[in-house]
């Protein structure tokens, strides 16, 4: 590796600490009272707004194991955040849903992480937006 790419990376670290210590916002600090994590936003987000999976869907698509999948779910629904369905062609098969609280959060989730990013990007003319999307979404792919 090249010094100047081992200081870039070393100052796109120091960047992304810098944000991760900003003061969280009353949401976030809602979801941590409650015991939520990212994983549990992302499996949110899988449901989000109206659909519904299996146990076995949402453990694939999450990329995790069926037991880690049903502590994830077990503190959802202890929050009301997600709803237990039966299939209606296999009894087998138990779907997962959001509730009307868990499509609330999710729908502010989504909103506040909008706003973040506007803030973020309000700072730069639409051209420099433009080249810095361009130059992530190179970067990302490699």
């Amino acid at each position: 590796m090249d010094p100047t790419t081992i200081a870039n990376a070393q100052r796109l670290i120091q960047l992304i600490d810098m944000r991760a210590k900003q003061p969280r916002s009353p949401l976030m600090q809602q979801l941590n009272e409650w015991g939520l994590s990212m994983s549990h936003v992302r499996l949110l987000g899988l449901l989000a707004p109206d659909r519904e999976m299996s146990m076995r869907e949402l453990a694939e698509a999450l990329g995790i194991t069926p037991p880690s999948l049903t502590a994830l779910t077990r503190r959802l629904a202890q929050n009301g955040l997600i709803e237990r369905r039966s299939h209606p062609n296999d009894s087998r098969v138990t779907l997962l849903a959001l509730s009307e609280a868990g499509r609330k959060l999710h729908h502010d989730l989504e909103a506040e992480r909008l706003a973040q990013m506007v803030r973020l990007l309000a700072g730069l003319s639409h051209a420099e937006q433009q080249t810095f999307l361009d130059l992530l979404e190179r970067a990302m792919r490699t």
